[in-house]
């Protein structure tokens, strides 16, 4: 019997192919796309979330150095 497993040994059937908003389509486990839609959040790929938190933490930094330019930020 063979069933289909992803390199982190997943099953294939776990999975559930997503289209993320900069036009990749993905896999990802359904049971975290389930609750992402629970929590009304948008799912994306792990490049798209890498960016979105980068961009989250620099704002933070800059926020708390007391270096955020006021207008970037709006």
């Amino acid at each position: 019997m063979s069933t289909s497993k992803t390199i982190d040994r997943v099953k294939a059937s776990d999975m559930q192919k997503i289209y993320c908003k900069c036009g990749n389509i993905v896999s990802i486990d359904k049971s975290v796309v389930r609750t992402k839609e629970l929590l009304k959040k948008r799912v994306e790929c792990t490049a798209c979330r890498n960016n979105r938190i980068s961009v989250d933490i620099e704002y933070l930094n800059s926020y708390y150095d007391g270096t955020l330019d006021e207008m970037s930020a709006i």
